[in-house]
């Protein structure tokens, strides 16, 4: 894997000039993620006594068999979820692999949108995003092995951080977010 990254950064070196990666970038195209580090990312917001009884039903959920979730035509779209600070975003996400991608995800009150586009200039799936009460920042997303699920993060430019989850195999459904106190 680390051969892999080594190459990968080398060769956007020579084909993109230097390149420079924001903090906690991810890397790469794609990870093993496990129910675990979903589980993870989807409760860490929680206080200590939810966290426990949020990450066991993550796991037994990612235990119990399900039918394949993804109505047809979304094999490139589904729910997203981002646990900024101690809030919790729900939305959806939208792609064209590899060329380009967009979320938008809202706790009720705030909203933020994200996207990045290959043919426009980007050198990195690295998404712009925008909130409605004026932050901005970045989401590094990195899809799990199956190509249809992931984790990621997003750093505003006010210091806020959070973690993200995608598709239908972490989620299910994006409404109702099963993961909340």
């Amino acid at each position: 894997m680390f051969r892999f990254v080594a190459i990968v950064a080398g060769l956007s070196s020579l084909l993109g000039g230097c390149v420079l990666l924001p903090p906690n970038h991810q890397g790469g195209i794609a990870t093993t993620v496990s129910p675990e580090e979903y589980g993870q990312r989807l409760c860490r917001h929680l206080d200590l006594d939810d966290y426990a009884g949020c990450l066991s039903e993550v796991l037994e959920y990612f235990e119990t068999p399900h039918p394949d979730r993804i109505p047809p035509g979304h094999s490139t779209s589904g729910p997203i979820a981002v646990m900024l600070e101690d809030e919790v975003y729900r939305g959806h996400y939208d792609s064209m692999p590899p060329f380009s991608a967009s979320f938008r995800v809202s706790n009720g009150v705030n909203s933020c949108s994200a996207s990045y586009n290959a043919g426009a200039g980007s050198q990195d799936a690295l998404f712009d995003v925008y909130c409605n009460d004026g932050r901005s920042g970045w989401a590094d997303l990195i899809l799990a092995m199956d190509g249809r699920n992931g984790i990621g993060r997003l750093a505003l430019d006010d210091g806020s951080q959070g973690d993200v989850v995608f598709g239908y195999l972490p989620l299910g459904q994006a409404e109702p977010y099963p993961y909340r106190p």
